[in-house]
């Protein structure tokens, strides 16, 4: 089993109590995360094969011997799939070429990293790394995700948490600031972002955002 690779006392209990929680009263599935100590980077790579290629979850965060592993809930995939979508109409209307870099692993052997974002794009040309990251952050602790995502130089980090978009933004001296505003996409609304991912209905939603989009560009 994979959760022979984190051979530390309790590890396949608790890996299996992250793998297959269970379901919260209401039938929400809760998001819970798993951090082990002292993996090292092959472990690391060992344990992310043996889970598969194509699996669905969880999620692996890496960054100097801790290794993050984390289940995602409902609500999280959908404000993943929503925000992405919003995204898409934004760099339509606007004119920004893109390239899509979804959840695909990034890693750095020499600076012992690696990350699974939830969405994360290439501004104008494919790159090696993403230019915009984008994490979905209903439940705190674990891993420092910044710090991970400063090993990639990742120009801008967005983290969704308690229904509003963080900015974190490289400085000059290789540090995320928070902004207001992003640097990268100067004319994205965050406010509009904000309000059309509270509408419940997805159709009602992406018309708002449009409609916002269209006021703007006006």
């Amino acid at each position: 089993m994979a959760a022979s690779v984190l051979t530390y006392p309790g590890a396949e209990a608790a890996l299996e109590d992250l793998l297959w929680p269970q379901a919260e009263p209401g039938g929400a599935d809760p998001e819970q995360r798993l951090v082990v100590c002292g993996i090292s980077w092959e472990r690391y790579l060992t344990f992310d094969k043996r889970l598969g290629d194509d699996r669905p979850g969880p999620r692996l965060y890496y960054l100097e011997g801790e290794l993050e592993i984390m289940t995602t809930s409902n609500k999280h995939e959908r404000l993943k799939d929503w925000l992405a979508g919003f995204m898409d109409l934004f760099f339509d209307q606007t004119g920004i070429e893109i390239v899509p870099r979804g959840q695909a692993t990034i890693r750095r052997a020499l600076k012992e990293a690696g990350a699974e974002p939830d969405k994360s794009w290439c501004i104008g040309t494919e790159k090696t790394y993403p230019d915009l990251v984008l994490e979905i952050a209903l439940t705190s602790g674990g891993i420092d995700k910044l710090a991970i995502y400063r090993r990639f130089q990742v120009s801008e980090v967005w983290f969704w948490r308690q229904d509003k978009l963080e900015v974190f933004a490289l400085d000059s001296s290789v540090r995320y600031e928070r902004l207001r505003k992003s640097r990268l996409l100067p004319a994205l609304d965050i406010s509009l972002l904000e309000r059309c991912a509270a509408i419940e209905s997805w159709r009602a939603a992406r018309r708002a955002f449009r409609a916002g989009l269209a006021r703007l560009s006006a």
